[in-house]
């Protein structure tokens, strides 16, 4: 039987068999182009979502200051010393870690006294700050009210920065991120259902502001003058209630929707 089909017309066929392949495979490469380099579609959709945790702190921090003053530097120097170490003895002895108390300040300054047009170095102030982290006041303040009542007796003259806190907000901030990207995606659902659009893949995550840390302070800090008065050595523990914090992060998602 006679083919009826041209000679050219099978070369046709193969030549548009052959471009229709070319032209999906660059289709699809120029999909997972986009897919993995990153760039963001043309049609796309982002959606803000904020996500928030509620825990009661367990870590209370205070700076315990030393003010000396004296004729000369080394004079300073040795009984800010003595002091610092007396304090850190006592706060030792309450079950606080050595890991968890630190220096953050250590500074010697001249004082000088205007006349006749000069300035005479009269003496030597020393500034000492520590830094203490009371952990588990979740579970019981007693150590922190003790420290805050009697460490001027142990020397300190300053108390500032009480503040409450973490001692692992790490683990809360992932909990918070994780609710807020399923609000996010809840809420770009909701939105393309309204419009009339699909919603596609996500192509991109961003942390759209700081969490809080959960370190706010408790009162600010004051002054003790010389310390270890009698009235100071008779002052009444505080009563500290960590109540609750909230712990927040907003997370921001780019859908790409058709």
């Amino acid at each position: 039987m006679e083919n009826v089909f041209p000679k050219w017309s099978v070369a046709g066929v193969s030549v548009l068999l052959m471009l229709f392949l070319a032209l999906a495979a660059v289709a699809k490469y120029q999909d997972l182009a986009d897919r993995y380099s990153g760039r963001v579609p043309k049609n796309t959709m982002t959606v803000t979502a904020e996500g928030k945790v509620k825990a009661v702190p367990d870590m209370a921090t205070i700076n315990l200051g030393v003010v000396t003053q004296g004729p000369s530097s080394a004079a300073v120097q040795d009984e800010s010393s003595k002091k610092v170490n007396k304090i850190i003895d006592f706060v030792k002895q309450q079950g606080v870690s050595k890991d968890d108390i630190s220096t953050s300040q250590f500074n010697i300054y001249p004082q000088y006294n205007y006349k006749d047009g000069k300035n005479d170095i009269v003496g030597y102030e020393a500034r000492q700050t520590i830094v203490v982290q009371v952990k588990g006041v979740d579970k019981s303040t007693q150590v922190l009210a003790k420290i805050l009542a009697d460490s001027t007796q142990a020397g300190a003259n300053e108390i500032s920065g009480v503040s409450l806190g973490f001692d692992d907000p790490d683990n809360l901030k992932q909990i918070a991120r994780e609710q807020a990207i399923e609000k996010a995606k809840v809420r770009a659902e909701e939105l393309a259902k309204v419009s009339g659009l699909s919603l596609g893949r996500v192509v991109s995550v961003s942390q759209t502001g700081a969490g809080d840390s959960g370190a706010v302070p408790y009162y600010g800090g004051y002054g003790m003058g010389g310390g270890g008065s009698d009235s100071v050595a008779k002052s009444i523990s505080p009563n500290i209630e960590p109540g609750s914090q909230d712990v927040t992060e907003s997370m921001t998602l780019t859908f790409e929707v058709k």
